[in-house]
């Protein structure tokens, strides 16, 4: 598994706007949590998979379009082997002018900061769902003038989640409280990463951020949506479905590799989690992987 840094950045091949398709992520896979400064829109087009945003988090099915706001954390994973899903990021360039005016100041730049947030999942709206495949089919064909096109449905899209779909609007002092939160924890989101297969203590993590351990795991849940033991083990499940799925570790190796202490509360956790015990878990992926390793040394 390649490790990711929290803040993702990923290099468009066009300059102002990202899209891409994604369907390789199968079954218990998943994108780490990280953050990053640009408005991204997720719609799913098959399969199911497992949402977090901020502090919400839902299933997503085909059709459901969903948003991860600027500066907002947010993890996916698979719960199908036929997820199917497009994403756009938006360059904040892309929507301002060189020339700061009325609208940009009012609409634009509190939409970049994440002061003005909008809901995660939508479903079930049409408007916002052919904006969505207008943006789609242009950037598909590329003809003359596709840019503009683009842009066009951007801003009506915009426009359409200002009326419909806000959430939440912050003051100026709270997007800066939430963002210095979310970027002074990043250390602790890569302790947890290094240090998971080993005893991990609240107060280790509350003295690397100098706070208590009361005020580290009431900001760390007001930052994650989690609690400090659920994010952990989040990490070493993730850690697990890996060796389950790529190597023929024993069941025990496995839950000590991933900083369980007990096999049995490793494989309740796992269970808990998704509604599958590790056992079967690797039985019904052991032939799919096999598979593959087998194409890939071909």
């Amino acid at each position: 598994m390649n490790d990711k840094n929290k803040y993702f950045d990923r290099k468009s091949q066009e300059s102002f706007i990202d899209i891409f398709l994604k369907e390789d992520i199968k079954k218990g896979e998943n994108f780490k949590r990280h953050w990053h400064e640009h408005l991204q829109i997720y719609y799913f087009v098959d399969g199911i998979a497992y949402l977090e945003c901020g502090l919400s988090n839902f299933k997503v099915v085909s059709g459901n379009i969903a948003i991860a706001n600027s500066n907002e954390l947010h993890y996916l994973e698979s719960l199908s082997d036929n997820l199917k899903f497009y994403t756009i990021r938006i360059e904040p360039s892309f929507l301002f002018s060189n020339q700061v005016d009325l609208l940009q100041t009012k609409y634009l730049a509190p939409i970049t900061l994440n002061r003005i947030v909008f809901k995660n999942l939508i479903q079930n709206d049409s408007f916002i769902l052919k904006y969505i495949k207008d943006i789609l089919d242009e950037y598909d064909n590329k003809e003359i003038g596709y840019e503009l096109s683009i842009k066009a449905n951007i801003y009506q899209f915009i426009v359409f989640l200002l009326r419909n779909h806000v959430d939440k609007i912050f003051s100026e002092e709270e997007f800066i409280e939430r963002k210095y939160s979310l970027e002074k924890f990043e250390s602790v989101f890569d302790l947890i990463e290094e240090k998971y297969m080993d005893k991990i203590t609240l107060k280790e993590l509350a003295d690397n951020m100098n706070l208590s351990t009361h005020h580290f795991c009431r900001t760390f849940k007001q930052i994650t949506g989690k609690t400090t033991t659920d994010y952990i083990n989040g990490v070493r499940l993730d850690k697990a479905i890996y060796y389950l799925k790529q190597t023929d570790l024993n069941m025990t190796e496995i839950a000590m590799r991933c900083g369980f202490d007990s096999i049995n509360y490793f494989s309740r956790l796992f269970k808990k989690n998704y509604d599958i015990s590790p056992t079967k878990y690797r039985h019904e992926h052991r032939d799919a992987c096999s598979i593959l390793l087998k194409n890939n040394n071909e």
